[in-house]
């Protein structure tokens, strides 16, 4: 029977531990806010009064913590204490750099060290279903697939890069805050309009707007700005009716897209097509 630790039982982190706990495995569980791991004692969690002793025995660590600064501070703490050839692996959302400057210094511990952040909400944790992303060495990963895929319905190795993990990471959920404020501002028009906001998401049962990433999305990365199938000029013109048509509505997306087609147009690119927004000088 596996023996595991779990530093840090926020949402996500307590769905990982239960998920741990339901597979039979011995899971010690740590919190900086000790009554977030209690409460994981009645399915079968031993909490740990700090993260040294959360580690003692343990095979692997898993990390689920707020930011970079509590997980250096976290590791810094528990370095000393992590038995010989123990496997921790960190799910935070982090920064690139900062995880390539973390993976360096495990290397000179003499730590393995993966970096794992995960595309899953706080039950598909608990139900082990979604998407881990895995960056760092190739034998340190395959030493813990199979692990990390009872966690996960799909697991992708990026590779030995330390930071590329982290930086797919910061592209999923930019797309999820994006959409998010894009359907904010759909719901203002809508009330402003005096449209029910639930009978406005009808219109995405026949228009698939997600398709952009694949349509677009290449162009945009190869920096095709011509010829165009939708200039910039004619979408800010749309991004004007939307702005005028949400009335006194609080908007989040729409002035800021407003905002960089107006600098894409003063530097003279009204003409090139809407990828032009993705290309710093176009």
């Amino acid at each position: 029977m596996a023996r595991i630790a779990v530093l840090g039982t926020g949402l996500l982190g307590s769905g990982m531990a239960r998920h741990f706990l339901k597979t039979g495995t011995t899971v010690t569980v740590w919190n900086r806010t000790e009554s977030k791991a209690r409460a994981l004692e009645p399915d079968g969690a031993t909490v740990a009064a700090s993260p040294e002793a959360a580690v003692a025995g343990a095979e692997r660590v898993h990390f689920v913590l707020p930011d970079d600064h509590v997980v250096d501070a976290v590791l810094e703490r528990i370095t000393p204490a992590l038995p010989s050839g123990v496997m921790v692996i960190d799910h935070s959302t982090t920064l690139p750099e900062a995880t390539k400057g973390r993976f360096e210094r495990m290397r000179r511990a003499g730590i393995r060290f993966l970096h794992a952040p995960v595309f899953m909400s706080p039950q598909m944790a608990a139900d082990g279903v979604g998407l881990m992303l895995v960056s760092g060495a190739k034998v340190a990963f395959e030493s813990v697939r199979a692990a990390l895929e009872g966690m996960t319905g799909e697991v992708w190795y990026l590779g030995e890069r330390p930071d590329v993990a982290a930086a797919y990471k910061l592209f999923g959920n930019c797309m999820l805050f994006a959409i998010s404020g894009g359907l904010a501002d759909v719901m203002a028009m809508a009330r402003a309009n005096a449209i029910d906001p639930v009978d406005a998401l009808s219109v995405f049962s026949k228009f698939q707007a997600g398709n952009i990433i694949q349509g677009r999305g290449p162009r945009m990365a190869r920096g095709e700005i011509t010829p165009p199938s939708f200039t910039v000029e004619m979408a800010r013109k749309d991004v004007r009716l939307m702005m005028t048509a949400a009335k006194q509505e609080p908007l989040v997306a729409l002035p800021c897209i407003a905002r960089r087609m107006d600098d894409v147009i003063a530097s003279g690119g009204a003409g090139y097509d809407l990828a032009a927004l993705g290309v710093s000088r176009p």
